[in-house]
C-alpha cells in the first residue's frame, strides 16, 4: 500500500475474547491485528461480558431481555452476554477520548456497544467483523440436533450453568439463538459502516435478508467478504512415502469435535493401515483406537504437514471458511474434504471434494491414489497463491477500515485487490 496516498489511522480494535488463546477465530483476528499495525496505530480494547462484571450489569442485561420479550424482539443470548451498560459506556468513553479514526468490533455480540457508540459518536467509522454467520450456524445445530458448546465464554459461567447450557437446555438455547440472531445481524449491518465475513457464500446469504441499502457499494453500510491471508510455506509434495493422515483442531470447538468423532469411527470400522495423527488440545479423554495417534498442541506446523501428510477435514458443521484447509494447502499437502469443508474455497478443478460416506477407499488404500494426492496438492497451493495472499488480505482490511474522509486519490496504476473477487 502507498503510505503517501493512504495516511496512517488510529484504530480501536474491540475484542470479546483473549487474543493470547490461539484457538477458534483468534488466529485470524491476530492476523488482522498484525496487518493493521504495519501502518496504523492500533489499540486493543477488551469488551468484558456481564459474567465478568458486577451485579448491576447482569441485572441490566436481564432487564433488556425482558424488555425485548415484551416488545416481541427478544435479543440473542450471546448478545446479552455483552450488553452490560456500564461496560458499553466504559469502552465508548475510551474510544471517544482516543480520537480514533475507525473502530473494529468483534462479531454481532457487540450489538449493545454498537448502539451506544452510534448514540455518542454517530459519524464514527465502525467495521463489524462477523467472521461467520452465527444465525446460520445455530440453525444448523438446531436442525441436526447437534450439541452446543459455550466456547470461549464457557469458563466465565458457573459450572452448573455451563452444564445446563451444553446439556439439557442445549436444544432450547440453539432454537432461541437461531430465531433471534437474524434480527440482531440485520441491525448490526445497518448500524455499521461496513460488515465483514470470511466466506463469499455467507456474504450472499446475509445480503438476502439484509436491508436493501446495506448492499450498495457506493455508500455505507457495505457487506464484504475477506477470506484469510495465508502465506505459502512449502512446495506441493509429489509421490512421497510413507503416507500419513492428519487432523488438527481442539475439541473445544464443536466443528472439531464432530470431525474427530467421525474420524475415530472410521478408524474403528475400517481399520486403515495408514496412521491418523490428531493434533490439538483436547478436553475429553483420549480414545484408544488402533492407528490413531494423539499429539496435543502443535508447536511446529512443519511437523504436522510434513511431506506425505494428507489432511482430513470432514466438516459436519457449516459456517465460515475452514482455515485448516487453506493451511494444509499452504504447506504443500492435499486435503480430503467434503462439500462443507470446501465452502468458500473454490479451487478450480480440485479433485478431492467428496461426501464423507465415500471416503472409505481413500482411507484404506491411499497408495492407489498417488496421482490424485499430488494433483490436489498442486491445485490447492495454486489457489492459496492466487486467492489468499497476505498482501490481498492486508489491502482488503485497509480498505474496509479506512473512512472515506481519510482516503486520498490512489495514483494511477496502483494495484487494487478486491479480496471478494479474488476468492471466487
Amino acid at each position: 500500500m502507498d503510505s503517501h496516498s493512504r495516511p496512517a489511522l488510529r484504530i480501536a480494535f474491540v475484542t470479546t475474547r483473549d487474543l493470547a488463546q490461539r484457538n477458534g477465530r483468534t488466529p485470524i483476528m491476530g492476523h488482522i491485528l498484525v496487518a493493521l499495525r504495519r501502518q496504523h496505530t492500533v489499540e486493543v480494547i477488551t469488551l468484558h461480558s456481564v459474567l465478568q462484571g458486577g451485579r448491576a450489569d447482569r441485572m441490566a442485561a436481564a432487564a433488556a431481555w425482558l424488555a425485548g420479550l415484551a416488545a416481541g424482539r427478544p435479543p440473542p443470548l450471546q448478545c446479552l452476554l455483552y450488553a452490560g451498560p456500564r461496560e458499553a459506556e466504559r469502552v465508548t468513553a475510551r474510544i471517544a477520548a482516543g480520537a480514533f479514526d475507525a473502530v473494529y468490533l468483534d462479531t454481532v455480540r457487540c450489538q449493545a456497544l454498537l448502539r451506544t457508540l452510534r448514540r455518542v459518536l454517530p459519524d464514527l467509522h465502525i467495521v463489524t467483523d462477523f467472521d461467520d454467520l452465527m444465525s446460520r450456524r445455530m440453525t444448523y445445530l438446531r436442525h441436526h440436533r447437534l450439541p452446543l458448546l459455550t466456547g470461549h465464554v464457557g469458563p466465565h459461567f458457573p459450572r452448573w450453568a455451563r452444564r445446563l447450557a451444553e446439556g439439557p437446555l442445549a436444544r432450547l438455547v440453539t432454537a432461541y439463538e437461531a430465531r433471534t440472531l437474524p434480527a440482531a445481524e440485520r441491525e448490526v449491518v445497518l448500524a455499521s459502516s461496513a460488515t465483514v465475513l470470511l466466506s463469499p457464500v455467507e456474504r450472499q446469504m446475509l445480503c438476502r435478508y439484509a436491508p436493501a441499502d446495506a448492499l450498495s457499494k457506493d455508500g455505507p453500510p457495505v457487506v464484504r467478504a475477506i477470506p484469510p491471508g495465508v502465506p505459502l510455506r512449502a512446495e506441493p509434495w509429489g509421490h512421497t512415502l510413507p503416507l500419513r493422515f492428519v487432523f488438527i483442531g481442539s475439541d473445544r470447538q464443536l466443528q472439531n469435535r464432530t470431525a474427530i468423532d467421525f474420524l475415530l469411527d472410521q478408524w474403528r470400522r475400517l481399520k486403515p493401515a495408514t496412521p491418523l495423527h490428531i493434533h490439538g488440545r483436547q478436553t475429553r479423554p483420549l480414545a484408544d483406537v488402533p492407528g490413531v495417534h494423539w499429539h496435543g498442541y502443535a508447536d511446529d506446523l512443519a511437523q504436522v504437514y510434513r511431506p506425505g501428510s494428507i489432511a482430513l477435514v470432514p466438516a459436519l458443521v457449516a459456517g465460515g471458511i475452514k482455515t485448516k484447509v487453506a493451511e494444509a494447502w499452504a504447506w504443500g499437502c492435499p486435503v480430503l474434504g467434503n462439500r462443507t469443508a470446501m465452502e468458500g474455497l473454490r479451487a478450480p478443478g480440485y479433485p478431492l471434494t467428496l461426501p464423507e460416506d465415500q471416503w472409505g477407499p481413500y482411507l484404506t488404500q491411499p497408495e492407489a491414489y498417488a496421482e490424485l494426492w499430488a494433483d490436489a496438492a498442486r491445485k490447492g497451493a495454486a489457489f492459496v497463491r492466487r486467492a489468499l495472499s497476505p498482501a490481498g488480505f492486508e489491502r482488503a482490511w485497509e480498505m474496509a477500515l479506512r473512512p472515506k474522509s481519510a482516503t486520498r486519490e490512489v495514483p494511477a496504476g496502483a494495484p487494487l485487490v478486491d479480496a471478494e473477487q479474488a476468492s471466487g
